[in-house]
């Protein structure tokens, strides 16, 4: 059984190394092969105007959520943006910003009204690969609240809810990757009043990846480190165990007698067919008849079943014994498998001995120290 396993490991283990180390085979996949990945944000700051007891006038204020509208009423906002492709020509960058004051219905999303003003229309040529285009403009954050406040005063009512922002179109155009190209993002900066403070939402840095080109490609096949490194020592473990299996198999072997051989194939064979063999005592008409001898109890079975008889292990004479009409043919066990089962027999009735003294184990004769005691 455990020669078995380690065949079978030594089997798996070969099969893994193979299939790994020398064919591993091939698999399609897609691979990349030109993308346009055009990535913007904005950048923002306000610098202090007026003087103030915290911040020195000039101090610029930048990246900050929250403004002061009174010491740093403008905001300087720079749309940056940049793109990676493989090959590049000829690419402009297109900025578009436009700020954004309107009513909306906090419900259904209805437009009340809208109000438009062009911040800044810009292009940036020749851009190369990696380089960044920068568009810039201002923002007083005083006169737009102020805008807004002087509409909603000459509708008269505002039934939706204010909002401010800028939104800002950014177009790459140009010989990209070999093609003409034209791609267009809107990305939006909010700007939310609040009296004294104004707060500026912007959506960080934003990535596309646009005109990607793929094609399908056979490649070898490969592993991770636990196949790659597992199949070489199952297999190493699988032979190993194998061979040592092997090696200590031929040194019993060797150090075995043929007296102790033969009994441990007679052990084997009376296993194996045990379920043809029957013990019954046989009477002694049965060896009356002419007696042939098998060599070995595998022989004496195999003759059996030809033969459509049975094989009996006769207790009275520790041997097995196929009877025919003509003959009985016997198979006399080895000497170590009849001394091994006469000790084993001893060792099972020894126990009707118990308690009848130290002569127990003498028949038909006085024990030692019986004639001293009659004397006595």
């Amino acid at each position: 059984m455990i020669l078995a396993v380690c065949l079978v490991a030594a089997a798996v283990g070969g099969g893994l190394v193979y299939t790994t180390h020398v064919d591993p085979g091939t698999e399609t996949e897609t691979r990349t092969v030109s993308s346009l990945t055009v990535e913007s944000e904005y950048v923002h700051s306000a610098e202090v105007t007026e003087p103030n007891s915290v911040f020195d006038t000039g101090t610029v204020l930048d990246g900050r959520n929250t403004y002061f509208t009174r010491v740093a009423p403008v905001l300087d906002v720079a749309v940056e943006t940049s793109y990676a492709a493989d090959a590049a020509s000829d690419v402009d960058v297109s900025f578009e910003s436009v700020l954004v004051i309107r009513n909306v219905a906090s419900e259904g999303g209805t437009v009340y009204w809208d109000e438009r003003e062009t911040l800044t229309t810009e292009t940036v040529s020749g851009v190369e690969p990696g380089e960044t285009a920068v568009a810039s403009f201002a923002l007083n954050s005083s006169e737009v609240d102020a805008t807004a406040s002087e509409i909603e005063s000459e509708l008269g009512a505002s039934p939706g809810e204010t909002e401010t922002f800028v939104e800002t179109d950014v177009t790459v155009e140009g010989t990209i990757n070999g093609e003409e190209t034209s791609s267009t993002r809107p990305i939006e900066m909010t700007l939310d009043h609040g009296g004294d403070t104004y707060t500026v939402s912007e959506p960080g840095l934003q990535s596309d990846t646009l005109d990607e080109q793929t094609e399908r490609v056979t490649v070898e096949r490969s592993y991770g480190p636990l196949r790659s490194a597992g199949g070489p020592l199952l297999l190493l473990v699988g032979l190993a165990g194998a061979g040592g299996l092997a090696y200590a198999r031929r040194a019993v072997d060797l150090a075995l007698t043929p007296a102790e051989r033969e009994y441990l194939s007679y052990r084997d064979d009376r296993s194996e067919f045990a379920e043809w063999i029957t013990s019954i005592r046989l009477p002694e008409s049965v060896h009356e008849r002419p007696e042939a001898e098998a060599s070995t109890l595998r022989d004496l079975v195999d003759f059996a079943i030809d033969n459509d008889t049975g094989v009996v292990e006769d207790p009275a004479t520790d041997a097995y014994h196929a009877v025919t009409d003509e003959f009985v043919y016997t198979y006399a066990p080895p000497t170590l498998a009849i001394e091994g089962d006469e000790g084993d027999k001893d060792g099972e009735g020894g126990g009707g001995n118990e308690g009848d003294g130290e002569d127990g184990g003498y028949e038909g004769e006085a024990a030692p120290g019986a004639a001293d005691d009659e004397a006595n």
